[in-house]
């Protein structure tokens, strides 16, 4: 069945919001943890905790998360996948509390590694499933501005969470994260997805095993060259990203003592460079020579990021830090977007 531009445009107005909801959350969570978890500690290590165990869960659930998606409908493994994490968050916010100093990482590490075996299920079923929410012609607008409402959320969350955290503590923004589950979960149930192959999956799926299918998927990635090396680059990208969310707060609250707002303005202004890239993005045509585009955001980003090093190194006033910093900061998110958005609508391409 054709999706029509009418509900193309619905769909991507409900998976808009539910990302600016779902992202404007999170992101404050995310931070809250991190806070609590180096005022209790007083280890780097807090907001670099997930930086560790996503890429462990991810690394284990390479096949089975591949394989279930290919295999089952997925509206109902995005609804299962939320309703889990929904159940570990609620777990987590019963039992932080009987933890004191180090202990507090034990529950922290388990709920982790439960929400992002849950995040890993989630963001494969739904980038297998952009054809089923709108037509080809709707596929970057849904990217652009999905990632754009992201950003947007990104964008103040910090700065909130900073504020926020000294005033209501760390059990109310695990209230404003379950409230966001809740939202998206009724979003996401309100949401139509079109199954024009589901009869050719559920033919196929059956008659491999585990290994079988990611063999195909291997031999598929060892056919296109460049997409083996838009691999390589993520997983470079990926290695400086986890060195420098890990350092920059540390740095900055630990190290220089700047304060929990100047860390909440340099996040929120990596937020507005994404924001603003995937705006444009959004109202460009189709974007093509992807490999010029990603040259040169490599290039932009590894100035911006030699930049950051300098100022730190250089001057460690909390005006200059913030002005420049934030600068900085804003390149490389822009950069990011123009490298995220584009790869990701040519790995859709790919699959269609």
């Amino acid at each position: 069945m054709k999706i029509n531009n009418h509900e193309s445009n619905v769909q991507i107005l409900k998976d808009v919001s539910s990302n600016l909801i779902s992202t404007f959350c999170g992101d404050m969570f995310s931070f809250a943890l991190g806070l609590m978890l180096l005022h209790a500690t007083g280890m780097s290590l807090s907001f670099g905790l997930s930086m560790i165990i996503m890429p462990i869960v991810t690394l284990i659930g390479v096949v089975p998360i591949g394989n279930l998606v290919d295999t089952y409908p997925h509206k109902h493994i995005l609804v299962i996948s939320l309703f889990v994490r929904i159940i570990a968050l609620f777990i987590y916010a019963i039992t932080i509390h009987h933890f004191s100093g180090m202990g507090k990482l034990i529950p922290t590490i388990i709920f982790l590694a439960i929400n992002y075996v849950s995040v890993n299920v989630s963001n494969s079923g739904y980038t297998a499933s952009v054809h089923e929410l709108v037509n080809t012609s709707h596929i970057q607008r849904l990217n652009s501005l999905s990632q754009a409402a992201s950003s947007f959320a990104s964008t103040f969350s910090p700065v909130i969470a900073a504020s926020l955290y000294v005033l209501v503590g760390f059990q109310s923004f695990i209230i404003f994260q379950l409230a966001a589950h809740f939202i998206a979960l009724v979003i996401l149930l309100s949401m139509h997805f079109h199954y024009a192959n589901a009869s050719k999956k559920e033919a196929l799926g059956p008659h491999e095993s585990q290994l079988g299918k990611f063999k195909l998927g291997l031999q598929y990635l060892m056919s296109h060259k460049f997409l083996r090396y838009l691999i390589c680059v993520a997983l470079f990208l990926n290695f400086i990203f986890a060195v420098t969310n890990v350092g920059l707060p540390f740095i900055v609250v630990q190290h220089l003592h700047l304060g929990n707002i100047t860390l909440g303005i340099l996040n929120s202004s990596d937020a507005v460079g994404m924001l603003a890239g995937n705006l444009i993005i959004s109202m460009a045509p189709e974007l093509k020579q992807l490999a010029k585009i990603l040259a040169v955001t490599m290039c932009a980003i590894g100035l911006a990021l030699c930049g950051i090093g300098g100022l730190f190194v250089a001057n460690q006033s909390e005006l200059v830090v913030r002005i420049v910093g934030a600068l900085m900061v804003f390149t490389v998110g822009m950069s990011v977007a123009f490298m995220n958005t584009p790869f990701g609508i040519y790995m859709l391409q790919m699959s269609n």
